[in-house]
């Protein structure tokens, strides 16, 4: 599953770097043959990774699996047609067929929020055919049905269970839901479903655990002008009375239940073929399905593609891919369905600009990595989430490099989640990648950033120390091994292990990964110089070192690493190095010492550690080879790569935030960038000024920070301009921000040329827009933001009626930017009303409204003030209360703001999934007032300089 968050708010940036990116809330950003006898490794929990308390309010939810499901027989019939959509409903029933493995008197189940018929209930055993007298009990707080016997359920034997259900079809994004779009006046209904982490048992009662795995008979029953949807194609359909159709598909192979999809709606779809014969489809709505042509295309190569280097054929006959109007995610992985929001599948070239092109060819990328990693190989449990994720999310920027290698993909990764990710693991309040998890709220708290971009980026660095081949035929080896299976990670490690044994490096991978997966943070190297000797020491990084560790985990190896360390030199100057050229740092701790590493090199020469940052760890130096670094910048950028020079910004940065640096050292590593023209050190350098203006944006320095930005992108903005005809992608990329930044610091040119534009798009008669796509978030926001309400109504307007999912997530963004306190105000209030913002944008649009300096304590006021209605909406979920939480308090930067946040959370009894994010908030929040308290000054110092 893609997070709806993965992709969209870095921690210290501000209403425009959302307006540089353009990442729109879709983000974020998801996801046959016998499987293994579950008495063995389902049933058995090995952990390494040390949590010392467990949150008082939870409660283990794991099921006793005494009997083992090997065929599910399921029918659905959503009743959407007619009356109130308040009153729609689904009816439903299940056949279980299941192998007792361990005697016991009891049936366990999940069910969650199901009207069971108890009458309706048969258990019988198979075979025989007798039926088993029960007693039905109901645990509404772990979510089970339990069916009791007097009789004994013994070893051996294989039982039936049959069992009656109806639930509400509500559009609350979990289980089997409601989700609608508009035809002129007309609302049109479809049912479909989101069932990751723990929602099949919302469906239909279930064995509802990752690890257990069955086959599945699905009937759907509809309507004559509905279509239905689910993992296989149809075999049959059935006419029934009063006009329902039943739709009977053909039996899956061995899978998980949150792998499900079922979708009825009156959609269309484009199709291709791919080389293996996978019928390939792209469904929309019909006003909507032309936009599919370029995701149909990318899903196309991508699936081939993915066939040939894990060597393993997808396993269905067909593969579709649909973009539902209502969906908390990104998108999901569903085997053979997987569904989309329309930001993350649907793609205008006329009014989608490139950073959606690539979004959505990321997205796609992402989750059909998943129909091998999560699909094929499931974690066993949830605590290795990761293992889903981080591959998918690693994975994906393979699938895009393959269809567009010009896109330097692997070079953006530095940025995208290396970087970003850096922000929340260097927190006491991060979690280990492989955390203890049982309730699920506990589960909906860890689709977040580390599980995510953390496994991603520790994956990549694998992927270097191992070497492709090595790394490529361990995978092959892992898959073939545990296809239709579950897998702890130590079973890859081993997979690994014995390739890197075959191919000759003889790495033990669960030596080195298991410190960098069973403890939280990561190191920084600190790389010192005598003569012509590299001396390397590492420490633990943390942003705050005198933030309070709330105790939740220990480290079982003292906060060390295993880490792979690289250099280059002003000499040298390789930026192409391979798995030979690592020293390694042990986890014991001990110095390592490099003998003549900087052989025959100056003194006056500069030197560099991790090249091309593909460790996961920081790199801090003494001050004069900083100061070296810099000049080299300013003098001749090009003798460092791109992906070094956003380095070199971002570990500054962030040394300087954890005390490791001086600010003043950190602030010289972006003088340079009026010079720049490369992506990545813009997007690294962009982020830390915005983390600055949201320190000073209350205080009278700022008028001097903007005097700076105004003058420091002036000339990329005479460079660049805002005329983006012929551009290669990235470029776009860097004119996106350079604009972005221009216009938000006063450069009249840039503001006069925004306000103009957008006055003649409301000039225009004939539907056609004249703002290019890449700047029309600049263009909007400018506009919003310097007009007045005629400006915010029209964006409104345009909004309610456009067809491209985009355009109107570009609209959504940039209302945000009015500086009219009422207008500011009636935005929040939409956000309460499904028909005015969809509930999918809700807390997207909250916290944009958060980062506009006039919203700031309009949003917490509302927040607070309907904090019950906000509880209950998104509580629960696995996206959007964690992000609510961590992008509304994001700027908060004073004692009164850190006396709110925590008298807030302390008046409130159940945070749901939001109880880390809280905990997370405070912790930046600290570490805001400390930045302020010792840099204030320090910063006033430098404008002053720089003026």
């Amino acid at each position: 599953m893609v997070s709806v968050f993965s992709w969209v708010m870095p921690t210290t940036n501000q209403l425009y770097i959302l307006l540089i990116y353009n990442l729109i809330f879709d983000g974020s950003l998801c996801a046959g043959p016998s499987s293994p006898s579950p008495s063995s490794s389902l049933l058995a929990t090995t952990t390494v990774a040390q949590q010392t308390t467990t949150p008082g309010s939870t409660r283990n939810v794991r099921l006793p699996l005494n009997l083992y499901p090997t065929l599910y027989d399921v029918e659905l019939q959503p009743y959407m047609y007619e009356g109130d959509a308040k009153d729609f409903y689904f009816t439903g029933k299940v056949t279980i067929e299941m192998q007792c493995i361990k005697s016991t008197n009891e049936i366990v189940l999940h069910s969650n929020k199901l009207n069971i018929s108890e009458q309706s209930i048969k258990v019988m055993q198979m075979g025989s055919g007798s039926q088993i007298s029960h007693s039905v009990e109901f645990d509404k707080v772990n979510q089970f049905l339990i069916l009791k016997s007097n009789t004994q359920f013994m070893m051996g034997s294989n039982y039936s269970v049959y069992i009656e259900f109806r639930g509400p079809l509500t559009g609350d994004l979990a289980g089997l839901y409601l989700s609608s779009y508009k035809r002129g006046n007309a609302t049109i209904y479809i049912t479909t479903s989101q069932m990751q982490p723990t929602d099949a048992r919302k469906t239909f009662p279930c064995f509802d655990e990752p690890a257990v795995k069955a086959q599945f008979k699905i009937t759907l029953v509809r309507k004559q002008h509905m279509v239905s949807l689910s993992n296989t194609p149809i075999t049959s359909n059935m006419t029934r009375a009063n006009g329902w159709i039943a739709d009977n598909y053909a039996v899956t192979p061995k899978m998980s239940t949150y792998l499900l999809a079922f979708i009825i709606c009156d959609f269309q779809y484009t199709v291709n073929t791919t080389k293996n014969n996978v019928e390939y489809r792209a469904w929309a709505r019909p006003e909507a399905v032309g936009q599919t042509p370029y995701s149909l295309d990318v899903g196309v190569k991508v699936l081939t593609y993915f066939e040939e280097y894990f060597n393993i054929s997808f396993p269905l006959p067909k593969s579709d891919m649909i973009a539902v109007p209502d969906f908390a995610a990104g998108a999901m992985e569903n085997w053979g369905l997987i569904t989309y929001r329309e930001t993350a599948m649907l793609y205008d070239p006329m009014e989608s600009a490139e950073t959606n092109k690539q979004r959505v060819a990321v997205v796609v990328s992402h989750e059909l990595a998943h129909q091998w990693f999560g699909n094929l190989v499931t974690p066993s449990w949830w605590d290795d989430l990761w293992l889903n994720e981080g591959f998918a999310s690693f994975v994906e920027y393979m699938g895009v490099d393959h269809v567009h290698p010009d896109w330097l993909m692997f070079e953006q990764i530095v940025v995208e989640d290396l970087q970003d990710v850096f922000n929340f693991d260097g927190l006491v309040t991060s979690h280990p990648v492989y955390v203890p998890v049982s309730h699920p709220s506990q589960i909906n708290e860890i689709f977040d950033r580390i599980s995510y971009g953390k496994g991603a980026t520790i994956i990549r660095m694998m992927r270097f120390f191992l070497g492709e081949e090595t790394f490529k035929k361990g995978l092959q080896r892992y898959l073939k091994e545990q296809a239709y299976g579950a897998a702890f990670h130590d079973d890859l490690w081993k997979a690994l292990s014995e390739q890197s044994k075959i191919d000759g490096s003889g790495h033990d991978v669960k030596h080195i990964m298991d410190t960098w997966t069973l403890q939280m943070n990561f190191p920084t190297v600190f790389i010192d110089r005598t003569g012509q000797n590299l001396r390397l020491s590492q420490s633990r990084y943390l942003l705050d070192k005198n933030a309070t560790d709330p105790g939740t985990y220990t480290s079982p190896f003292g906060y060390k690493w295993e880490i792979p360390v690289t250099f280059t030199s002003q000499s040298m100057s390789n930026f192409n190095q391979t798995d030979s050229d690592i020293t390694w740092m042990k986890r014991d701790g001990t110095d390592v010492v490099i003998s003549d590493a900087l052989s025959g090199e100056s003194m006056d020469s500069w030197y560099i550690g991790n090249v091309m940052q593909y460790g996961y760890y920081r790199v801090n130096y003494p001050e004069s080879n900083w100061q070296k670094l810099i000049q080299q910048l300013k003098t001749d950028l090009t003798k460092i790569h791109p992906i070094n020079r956003a380095q070199i910004i971002n570990d500054a940065w962030n040394l300087a935030k954890s005390g490791d640096l001086k600010m003043s050292i950190a602030l010289q590593t972006v003088e340079y960038m009026s010079t720049e023209d490369n992506f990545l050190p813009y997007s690294a350098a962009s982020g830390e000024l915005l983390y600055v203006e949201d320190m000073l944006e209350r205080t009278a320095l700022f008028g001097a920070f903007s005097k700076f930005m105004k003058a420091t992108f002036t000339i990329p903005f005479n460079k660049f301009g805002m005329d983006n005809s012929g551009s290669a992608h990235l470029e776009t990329y860097v004119r996106r921000i350079v604009v972005a930044l221009a216009c938000k610091y006063g450069n009249q040119d840039c503001i006069g040329n925004a306000t103009k534009l957008y006055k003649e798009l409301m000039d225009t008669t004939d539907g056609t827009n004249p703002i290019d796509v890449n700047l029309r978030s600049t263009v909007y926001c400018t506009a919003i933001r310097y007009g007045g309400v005629e400006e915010w109504d029209f964006a409104y307007k345009k909004y309610k009626t456009s067809n491209v999912a985009t355009e109107k997530a570009v609209l959504l963004l940039s209302m945000s930017c009015s500086r009219d306190v009422w207008v500011l105000s009636r935005y929040l209030k939409y956000t309460l009303i499904p028909e005015e913002i969809r509930k999918q944008d809700a807390v997207s649009t909250i916290v944009y409204i958060s980062r506009n300096t006039i919203g700031r304590s309009l949003v917490w006021d509302f927040v607070r003030g309907n904090w019950d209605f906000i509880f209950n909406e998104y509580g629960g979920g696995a996206f959007s209360f964690s992000r609510l939480i961590t992008g509304i308090t994001a700027n908060f930067n004073t004692e009164f703001d850190l006396k709110l946040v925590n008298t807030f959370k302390d008046s409130i009894t159940n945070l749901g999934s939001g109880a880390r994010a809280f905990q997370q908030s405070i912790e930046k929040i600290n570490l805001n007032i400390n930045w302020m308290a010792k840099n204030s000054k320090i910063v006033q110092d430098w404008l002053e300089t720089m003026s």
